[in-house]
């Protein structure tokens, strides 16, 4: 199959989804398709295959000077005529359904999850919303908004801290910060108010980092849990992707039970959002048994540091397989799309006639 492999992107996680590309690059080759790098510069515009070879290869990605106008990023992608898109641009223009939905437009197979589970993911607090909706247990949060005045004291009353303090879109821990006490909240949130105009504030968690790769389309199949042991004092951007501190525990030391709950409520948080494709759920622990679903990520890392193909690799499922297995299931979302589209059409025309 010849894969339009597309990475790099405007959010700040373009370096991420380089070192990404290439793992997943290598995963394809591996299981024989075809593939065609399709970078986006940090200035939004597509740029030829060409590029894309020289930036895997270890060429610096390109910046602003390209020809940013739409028409010519569509003509690029277009033009790659592939048999379907492997999107792994990470942050906001890339796994936040506005890709997505480029892709649909275009009637073209893509991996991951649709617009809306992606757009939901990608916004903490539709993520906890919705979450909750569905019974399962979130951290307590609360949302400020920069329109509105911020009272500390009203926030989470019942906790003393520590809290966490995250832009409501984002990923990566990118502009996230740890407070001890509720005096401190103001001044994370006026900074956190630098990445997003909406901020979460959440209950400091003392407990383990767990970490779970969901699969499937019909059916969502959960790997092993991985355990993320930081290396600074909580996982943040600098402990992912630059100092390279952080402990990964594959697969995590966990009695069955636990591991069991664990798998299955990744499976059903993931299917809450109406996900399909590849998603890593985070979860916290607190104490014996106490679990949490901390985040969704729908379009989760691939480097080498990273969990999700990690964990299926300690499941059985080596990366060319899992590249294949995530292909085979957009092909079938896009199939399922078409002949949903054809009923709805069957149908108007039997009232026409």
């Amino acid at each position: 199959m010849k894969v339009g492999l597309v990475f790099g992107g405007r959010s700040v996680e373009h370096r991420v989804s380089i070192d990404s590309a290439r793992t997943v690059a290598r995963g394809l080759r591996d299981a024989g398709h075809a593939v065609v790098p399709l970078l986006i510069a940090q200035d939004g515009s597509w740029r030829a295959p060409e590029v894309g070879v020289a930036v895997l290869a270890g060429e610096p990605s390109p910046g602003g000077e390209g020809d940013g106008a739409p028409g010519r990023s569509l003509e690029i992608l277009l033009d790659a005529a592939v048999d379907a898109a492997f999107p792994i641009v990470h942050g906001t223009w890339g796994e936040d359904g506005t890709l997505q939905g480029l892709f649909e437009v275009l009637d073209l197979p893509y991996v991951g999850a649709g617009v809306t589970a992606s757009a939901v993911a990608m916004d903490k607090h539709l993520t906890k919303a919705v979450l909750e909706r569905a019974a399962i247990p979130v951290v307590e949060w609360a949302t400020v908004d920069a329109r509105d005045g911020f009272e500390p004291d009203a926030v989470l009353p019942g906790a003393a801290g520590p809290f966490f303090v995250k832009p409501t879109v984002g990923g990566s821990s990118v502009g996230v910060e740890k407070v001890d006490t509720r005096s401190e909240l103001p001044a994370a949130v006026e900074r956190c108010f630098a990445f997003d105009d909406r901020v979460l504030i959440e209950r400091g968690v003392a407990g383990r980092e767990l970490e779970c790769s969901v699969l499937g389309y019909r059916k969502l199949e959960a790997a092993r849990l991985g355990e993320i042991v930081p290396g600074n004092e909580f996982y943040d951007y600098a402990d992912k992707y630059i100092e390279d501190t952080a402990g990964l525990l594959v697969p995590a030391e966990l009695d069955r039970e636990l591991e069991d709950r664990l798998r299955r409520t990744a499976v059903d948080a993931f299917a809450a959002i109406g996900g399909h494709g590849m998603a890593r759920v985070d979860f916290l622990v607190e104490g014996d048994e106490r679990i949490f679903v901390n985040e969704i990520n729908t379009l989760p890392g691939f480097p080498s540091i990273s969990t999700y193909p990690k964990l299926w690799e300690a499941s059985g499922v080596p990366i060319d397989r899992l590249v294949d297995r995530l292909l085979e299931v957009a092909l079938a979302r896009h199939c399922d799309r078409h002949r949903l589209d054809a009923g709805i059409k069957d149908f108007l025309a039997s009232l026409d006639s």
